[in-house]
């Protein structure tokens, strides 16, 4: 698949239902590489929920996660740990005595994060 637009990340048409409401319905994210970006809404907006499709915490009903110009299937967290996607939950589940890379890669099995020396 070409790239030649040079996103990092795109979530295309992505779709997530639970019983009695659509948190998301249709959408589209794209982010370049070395782009930084917030996504701001209000609460319930299904800001969460499109990151927890990201990260492989939920599976989309619809829609397709291409990452570096190729489409992936993110069945799981340790499936986007691998595809070097992580992420940082909200300050409730932070280890405040941790880095922002430690606390990413808090679940991994030792020696198996990228750029991780455990010891």
């Amino acid at each position: 698949m070409d790239n030649s637009e040079g996103y990092a990340i795109e979530l295309r048409r992505i779709v997530k239902r639970f019983p009695g409401v659509v948190a998301n319905d249709g959408i589209d994210f794209k982010v370049h590489r070395g782009e930084i970006h917030c996504l701001l809404g209000e609460n319930g907006a299904g800001k969460t929920t499109l990151m927890r499709v990201l990260y492989g915490l939920y599976r989309p009903d619809e829609g397709e996660i291409i990452l570096n110009g190729q489409p992936v299937q993110m069945t799981s967290p340790r499936a986007a740990l691998n595809h070097h996607v992580g992420m940082v939950h909200q300050h409730f589940r932070l280890v405040p005595t941790l880095s922002v890379e430690e606390n990413i890669v808090l679940g991994l099995d030792e020696g198996t994060g990228p750029f991780v020396n455990f010891r």
